[in-house]
């Protein structure tokens, strides 16, 4: 029987490791005046978990399989905690730095181990709609986070932001902590290697598939939410505290698209269909979202459209993660090579997309989008292939895919 108590924990842990994603774009004007941080500094600064995500996603993903998904998630969130709590105490820019590191790695830890610890609660019947209930972890922690900033940052400056993160991360740190959950099956392999790990994961054509798919997705979304609130304020003339407000709730929309697509997946929708389908859509509504000619309500309405059906694709893609997996006590480290192909795509995306903005202007945006989306419909197509050769050659050959 599913333990949906055990699944809204991890999703909870998700949302509140989020959080500290989301408090560092609104905050960025009071680091750069107060500690005097510049705009790359900054960039990093919102970017360093992505980086790690993207150099060694993978051994993260291994080492919450050998330290169990839910100790692994606590531990997350401890080093979540930790960092949050070190950085709101300080006024170094050094120290502030050295607190981003540990709240990556924490942040890292408590993406790649909740699926694990999902995969391990639920009935196989139940996996398209827990993991899309999983892919709201983001879009909701982020949004939150922007949209209670504006009133946090008046008041508390950017230290009550990052406190304010800390304790509402206790919440499903002490969650997990009282969670009894069954002792893990190992099926027989209770020391796998990290290298064994990593051959078994990376010699799957699937992992490639599933990550260069993530990273095709991510580049895109990325680069579109990551110069939203520029495009609303320069290109449409919004002000800067309804702009933030706006691409909060276009990324908030997000979530609903993991819901649909976990709808869909228990409706018996083709995987490829729902990756495939959510490309297109992304491909037609960036034309919209960065036309000059048409107006804001089309342009901001045809972004919220665009956060919707995305939404679809990486409730998809994690809905698989379980299916897919070498084995079931490796579904971390299957997690952590496909969340690379994410990392990846979050790190260049928006380095590609301000490259051709600088060089041709906005109207040069949607061409990279549609490149970028036209690379997840080839790799949609292949999935379709890999899984009907699965499908012809039996359940078992899922292991090897």
């Amino acid at each position: 029987m599913t333990r949906w108590g055990h699944v809204t924990i991890a999703v909870l842990g998700g949302i509140a490791a989020a959080l500290h994603v989301g408090k560092v774009p609104p905050a960025i004007p009071m680091l750069r005046s107060e500690l005097g941080i510049d705009l790359v500094a900054a960039g990093w600064l919102m970017g360093l978990a992505s980086a790690l995500g993207a150099a060694c996603g993978i051994l993260i993903g291994r080492f919450t399989d050998y330290l169990t998904h839910r100790r692994a998630m606590i531990l997350g969130l401890a080093l979540l905690i930790a960092g949050s709590l070190i950085g709101g105490l300080t006024h170094s820019q050094m120290v502030i730095f050295a607190s981003r590191v540990l709240e990556s790695v924490g942040l890292i830890m408590v993406s790649v181990a909740a699926p694990g610890l999902i995969a391990a609660s639920i009935e196989p019947r139940d996996t398209g709609l827990a993991f899309a209930l999983w892919g709201i972890w983001m879009p909701v922690g982020v949004a939150v986070m922007m949209m209670i900033s504006p009133f946090l940052l008046p008041s508390f400056g950017w230290q009550g932001s990052w406190i304010f993160a800390a304790m509402l991360s206790l919440i499903p740190m002490v969650a997990l902590l009282t969670m009894r959950v069954p002792k893990p099956q190992t099926a027989g392999h209770p020391t796998t290697s990290l290298l064994t790990a990593v051959r078994l994961t990376a010699s799957r054509p699937m992992s490639w598939i599933l990550s260069g798919i993530f990273a095709a997705y991510s580049a895109s979304f990325m680069s579109v939410f990551g110069f939203l609130p520029t495009l609303l304020i320069e290109e449409m003339g919004i002000r800067l505290a309804a702009a933030s407000i706006m691409t909060a709730l276009a990324v908030l929309a997000n979530g609903v698209g993991n819901i649909f697509g976990g709808v869909f997946a228990r409706w018996g929708a083709p995987r490829w269909v729902l990756i495939a389908g959510p490309c297109v859509m992304l491909t037609l509504t960036a034309f919209v979202v960065f036309g000059h000619s048409f107006p804001l309500w089309m342009r901001y309405g045809a972004s919220v459209l665009y956060a919707v059906s995305g939404g679809v694709l990486p409730a998809t893609i994690m809905g698989s993660l379980p299916v897919y997996a070498p084995r079931r006590d490796l579904v971390g480290t299957f997690s952590g090579f496909v969340m690379q192909g994410s990392n990846i795509g979050q790190v260049f995306g928006p380095m590609l997309l301000a490259s051709i903005v600088a060089a041709s202007g906005w109207q040069g945006a949607p061409f990279y989008i549609a490149a970028a989306t036209g690379l997840g419909l080839v790799l949609a197509l292949c999935l379709r292939q890999t899984e009907r050769r699965i499908a012809a050659a039996g359940p078992e050959a899922a292991g090897t895919a």
